[in-house]
């Protein structure tokens, strides 16, 4: 571990040599804030236990509703906290809706909780992260929590002082992230905090609670893992260990999502938690490129789901690269057991025989109306910034909009 001269070491953060080259990270960054990893747990009892080990005694309950309304899982796991537990709610709502949040963050602040416990998909594992941020930043209102969005408060006082331990139920990743986007359902749009510490303290891997999540929402959001694993390895700036790590999580999630659409679930989801935990470590470390951020774009423009789109994007953006003379892409097709060939062919096989959609029609996007979103991709921080084929105009993006059409 090499460390600059003079320089503290931030709690979580790691440093490794690199030549620094042009276009090579220097730097791999772990998610701060994160301590622990526990795959193959029991997290009725693992979260017990978690608390007992970090010293928290006054615990509070987020979950989706439907995990909370139609199984025992998130009985069981409020349970084992026993007299410490001091609320619960499932009052999440798809996409966080910033109403939802405000009122959380009343319900923790009155029943001064030391830490979150957070059962569920990307908005909930999303939802502790704001009610973290509005805790600790003294948020009462709407307006308090907009005033700390990301263009608007770049730098916040202080890193939150209530953590979350997280039990994903959903393979998108959101777990590993700092940031989350919020729907203001004033405006109806969304908003994007950056959260200090953000990620869980601990991350939770239990394979039985994921045997809840309703397939076609399990298939769609390990499309949205392995489409970040993806842009992982072919950064336009690559980190050798992510390098390592994202061709580890393709396989994985290769590997895995066909024996989950065939109900194979023994061996699909420990496969697909361990992939989200070698996809999901590297995110912070090296930029990903145009189907990542395209997403954020064009499926709020649409009104339809990040991991829906994010199928049709991945496709898009793989395309793109086809005649792209990049090794990388010849080791991603390796990592999917087909070395030779085009990776669009491969993930366009994928995704057609586990049934997802693979064009803009099939997500319900008129590709007439297309040109409409151009605007808001162009004014995007980052749509167009890290691609390892440049894409960097109006006729670019409409290229790669145009691959998958219909």
């Amino acid at each position: 571990m090499t460390v600059p001269a003079n320089e503290k070491v931030p709690a979580g953060r790691f440093y490794f040599e690199a030549e620094g080259e042009r276009g090579v990270a220097n730097s791999f960054y772990f998610p701060d804030g994160a301590e622990e990893v526990r795959f193959g747990a029991n997290a009725s009892r693992d979260v017990a236990e978690l608390c007992e080990k970090f010293g928290y005694q006054r615990p509070f309950v987020f979950s989706s509703r439907t995990l909370n309304r139609t199984t025992d899982v998130v009985d069981r796991i409020a349970d084992s906290l026993g007299t410490k537990l001091v609320g619960r709610s499932d009052r999440v709502g798809e996409h966080a809706p910033v109403s939802n949040v405000i009122a959380a963050i009343s319900e923790v602040r009155e029943a001064n909780a030391d830490v979150l416990v957070c059962i569920g998909g990307g908005s909930v594992m999303d939802f502790g992260k704001f009610v973290q941020l509005g805790a600790t930043e003294g948020v009462h209102t709407r307006e308090d929590l907009r005033a700390l969005t990301i263009d608007r408060a770049p730098k916040l006082n202080q890193r939150p002082e209530l953590r979350q331990i997280t039990i994903p139920t959903t393979f998108s990743l959101s777990e590993w992230t700092p940031a989350g986007t919020p729907v203001d359902d004033v405006t109806g749009k969304k908003i994007t905090f950056r959260i200090p510490d953000g990620v869980g303290r601990a991350i939770v891997y239990d394979p039985e609670v994921v045997r809840h999540t309703p397939v076609r929402l399990a298939l769609v959001t390990a499309i949205r893992g392995l489409d970040h694993s993806i842009n992982t390895l072919c950064s336009a700036a690559p980190n050798e260990l992510c390098t390592v790590l994202a061709l580890q999580a393709i396989t994985q999630f290769h590997t895995a999502i066909p024996l989950l659409a065939q109900g194979q679930l023994d061996i699909a989801l420990p496969l697909l938690q361990r992939a989200s935990w070698l996809g999901g470590v590297c995110q912070m470390s090296v930029p990903h490129g145009f189907s990542h951020f395209m997403v954020h774009v064009l499926a709020p423009w649409a009104h339809i789901g990040h991991s829906e789109t994010a199928c049709v994007m991945m496709l898009a953006q793989a395309r793109w690269l086809r005649e792209h003379d990049d090794p990388r892409l010849a080791d991603a097709a390796a990592a999917m057991g087909r070395p030779g060939e085009p990776i669009d062919v491969i993930l366009y096989d994928l995704l057609h025989e586990i049934g997802l959609p693979t064009t803009l029609r099939e997500i319900g996007v008129d590709p007439s109306q297309i040109d409409g979103v151009l605007p808001l991709a162009l004014a995007h921080p980052y749509v167009t910034l890290h691609n390892l084929r440049p894409i960097t105009t109006a006729d670019d993006i409409l290229a790669v909009l145009a691959s998958v059409a219909e």
